[in-house]
Parts: structure tokens; C-alpha cells; sequence
């Protein structure tokens, strides 16, 4: 790299956090590095809780320091409940208790995105990438089938042809490279929807689940909620529900909602006095599949490879490891002459990482009450816990997780051949309309 006709040796479309995290770690190296942001930063943006891993890439640029100076809620473990449990009943994983390996913090962050995505390219460009914010990317260039830059435009229409060695996209669910090359297919599996505000008022849980992020299960078939503590009194609240379920009726955003709400003996409770202060964001028919991860001289990192569902917080995950190893494939790259095997190995061991996601969340929809079986057996407590901390990507850790899913996967056959099993999906549920009379909290 450092070819003379190049105006930059990487050119990154998108400053979110793969985008930020890859060009800081390349700055550090002394590569010199574009990103090109199409927003202007703050910008809001769904996946306010992190899984412990992001700790550890965090820390290896530099910026974990910053997440605590922010102040942000910190997250000590993630809990769960069915429609009917008692109030505050959950059944949760604590971080403490099977801590990653040599994580720099025994806890993670609740953020807001529109705060940390902010801070992360500002951090970029203090470790020395160079930030064009508000200049959208309109087309990569190719000569042949090798891509060598990126036709750049700002708001006025004012265009600008700029080359690299590498081209990677960042640009999240755009998927601005893929959509391009005709790579991205919908996902035939998932046709999920998603509708979420913040709101103040919201009740507290007990002490112990002090900075947790917690779920609420609302007995509807590929559905779910979230409830995530933010600073100053702020929570995040969310549904997740199957496009079959989406808007039934007509209804409105607010009624829809406290449709599901309604669902929830606990989830109910907590939003009793709660007032909403942001315009309500609806994420739809979001799933979607990349199966080329890299080719000649371009990667695709972060949402720009993959998104699936958000119900493990595996996005920033995927986003901040997706970065590191596009790194050591750039770096490998400049040592070695040889980027068919470098972005080679990066699509295989990405790619591997991400299907496990894939798989986790895919079981978890299959049957939700599995997820809550395997945590609380004692043999399979850690295995589901650390499954679930994220970085996927390692051989050790593709294998736990795949023992855990394999198992899963025999436990779920034996319920599904079993008629009157009362794990099968919704078996206790009558059958009846999306909004079933009021579950009184007692």
C-alpha cells in the first residue's frame, strides 16, 4: 500500500461503529484511512445494549476509558420472563459470574447510540483517520472486476472520484456495496418488525436487577420486548413481532403497542405511569443475507455483511469483530502480496462467527422457553452464559457454541415429536385474538 496514485490507502463508506473501529485501529498502524459518513453525526440508530465482548475491541483502541467517562448505564447481566410470571420474576444471566477471559471489565454498556456512534468517529479521527461527514457515497469504482475507488458526492451535488487499494463498506443495513453487486437476498427465515420509543416513568426492577437489560416473552410466535435502562431516567422499550402481527387491524403505533404490553403481567406493571418522548421508530422487514463477504479490493464489514434480529445484541458485536479482522486481512495483505488469501480467510472466519448468531437466534424463535431450560441446568449454564457474551469467531468458541446448539437442536426434535408436550410452542396459550383481556400485576 502507500501507492503514490492512490489518494488514501483505505477508503471506508459509513462511520458507524465497524466503520469507526476499523479506521481507528488502521490510523494506529499509520495507514491512511477515509471515512466517508453520509449523516451527520449524532444520528439516532436502533441496538442501545452491548454484549460483553465489544469490551475487548473497546479496549484494544483505545477508547473503553471514554465509554466509562460517559457515563453510560452499565449492564451487569440480562434477564427474562414469560407472560404470566410473577412480577419481577426473572430468570437471568449475570456477567460475573462466568467472566470472558481477561475482560478489561466484568460488566458492559447500555448506550445511547446516537451518544457513542458520536464519540467513536470523533475517536477515529483523533487516532488520526481522516472524516468527510455529510459526503455520501455514490458508487465504487471498478477497473475490471477489482474495486479501486469511490465516487463520492456532498449535499450541493458536488462530485469527487477518490481511489484506494481497499474499499470497505460500512454503511450498516444500506448495504451501499452489496446492494451494488447484486448480493444481498432477503431472508427467507425472518420477516420481522420492530417498533420502539423512549420513555421516562418507566418503574424500576429490584436492586439485583439494577442495570440489567430485560426481556419480556408475550406469547406470540416469533415475538419478544425489551426494556433497556438509559441515563438521566431514560429507558429504551421495544416489541419484536412477525410481519403476520405487525399492524393487525389498522391500529395505530401507540395502540399496537400497548397491545403487547398488555400481554405481560410484568412488562404491563412497568409501564403503567410511564410517558413516552421520542417519536416512535419502526424497523421493518429487516433481515437479509450476504453470502460474499470480500473480493478484489473490497470488504464488507459490520451490518453491511449480515443482520438478522437484535434480540441477543449481536450487531455491535458483529460490527466491532467484523472490523478487527478486516484490519488483520489489510495488514496481512501489505505483508504478504497475497489478498486472495487474506480476504479469503477474513470471509470464513466472519462468516463462521455470523452463522452462529444466526443459529442462536434461529433456535431461540424456534422454541423461546429452550433458552430458559438450558440456563437454568447446571451443566448447561455456562456454556449457554459465555455463548452468549459474543466473539463467536474464535475455535474454541464456535465449538462450545455448537455443542450448545447441537444439544438444543436434539431437545427441541424430542418436544416437536411429542403432541402433548407442554413445551411445544404456545401450548398453554389458548388460541385467541392479538389482544387478550389485561393481565392485572399482583
Amino acid at each position: 500500500m502507500n501507492d503514490p496514485g492512490h489518494d488514501y490507502d483505505v477508503i471506508i463508506i459509513g462511520g458507524g461503529p465497524a466503520g469507526s473501529a476499523l479506521a481507528s485501529m488502521l490510523a494506529m498502524d499509520h495507514y491512511r484511512v477515509l471515512i466517508l459518513e453520509k449523516d451527520i453525526h449524532p444520528r439516532d440508530h436502533v441496538g442501545e445494549s452491548l454484549v460483553p465482548s465489544t469490551n475487548l475491541i473497546f479496549d484494544r483502541i483505545g477508547f473503553l476509558d471514554k465509554m466509562d467517562d460517559a457515563g453510560f448505564i452499565r449492564k451487569p447481566g440480562t434477564g427474562w420472563n414469560a407472560p404470566r410470571s410473577q412480577l419481577w420474576k426473572f430468570i437471568g444471566i449475570r456477567l460475573a459470574e462466568f467472566p470472558i477471559p481477561d475482560a478489561p471489565r466484568p460488566y458492559t454498556f447500555s448506550v445511547e447510540r446516537d451518544v457513542m456512534d458520536s464519540m467513536l468517529i470523533r475517536h477515529a479521527h483523533e487516532k488520526g483517520a481522516h472524516v468527510l461527514q455529510g459526503v455520501k457515497a455514490k458508487e465504487v469504482l471498478f477497473e475490471g472486476d477489482r474495486a479501486v475507488g469511490v465516487r463520492a458526492r456532498v449535499a450541493d451535488g458536488w462530485e469527487r472520484d477518490l481511489r484506494a487499494s481497499v474499499i470497505v463498506d460500512a454503511s450498516g443495513r444500506r448495504c451501499f456495496l452489496a446492494s451494488q453487486l447484486g448480493l444481498k437476498k432477503k431472508d427467507p427465515s425472518f420477516n420481522q418488525y420492530c417498533l420502539y420509543s423512549w420513555f421516562t416513568g418507566v418503574k424500576e426492577p429490584p436492586p439485583d436487577l439494577t442495570g440489567f437489560t430485560l426481556f419480556y416473552f408475550l406469547g406470540l410466535n416469533k415475538s419478544w420486548s425489551w426494556h433497556i435502562p438509559l441515563r438521566n431516567g431514560v429507558c429504551s422499550m421495544g416489541v419484536v413481532v412477525d410481519k403476520s402481527d405487525f399492524q393487525i387491524g389498522g391500529w395505530s403505533h401507540e395502540e399496537f403497542f400497548s397491545s403487547l404490553v398488555r400481554r405481560s403481567r410484568t412488562f404491563s406493571h412497568v409501564m403503567k405511569d410511564a410517558e413516552r418522548i421520542r417519536p416512535w421508530w419502526v424497523e421493518a422487514d429487516y433481515s437479509y443475507k450476504i453470502d460474499r463477504y470480500s473480493g478484489p479490493g473490497w470488504l464488507l464489514v459490520g451490518d453491511a455483511l449480515r443482520f438478522v434480529d437484535p434480540v441477543f445484541s449481536s450487531g455491535v458485536d458483529v460490527a466491532l469483530f467484523s472490523a478487527l479482522y478486516a484490519y488483520e486481512a489489510i495488514v496481512e495483505t501489505r505483508a504478504t502480496g497475497d489478498e486472495p488469501m487474506a480476504f479469503g480467510r477474513y470471509q470464513h472466519r466472519v462468516g463462521d462467527g455470523v452463522d452462529i448468531w444466526y443459529e442462536l437466534i434461529e433456535t431461540f424463535y424456534k422454541l423461546q422457553s429452550l433458552v430458559s431450560r438450558f440456563v437454568t441446568k447446571r451443566g448447561w449454564r455456562e456454556q449457554i452464559t459465555r455463548t452468549l457474551q459474543g466473539n463467536p469467531y474464535l475455535p474454541e468458541t464456535q465449538e462450545r457454541a455448537r455443542i450448545l446448539l447441537d444439544a438444543m437442536h436434539e431437545s427441541f426434535d424430542k418436544v416437536m415429536a411429542d403432541p402433548q408436550n407442554l413445551l411445544r410452542p404456545w401450548a398453554m396459550l389458548p388460541e385467541g385474538a392479538l389482544d387478550p383481556e389485561p393481565l392485572e400485576a399482583s
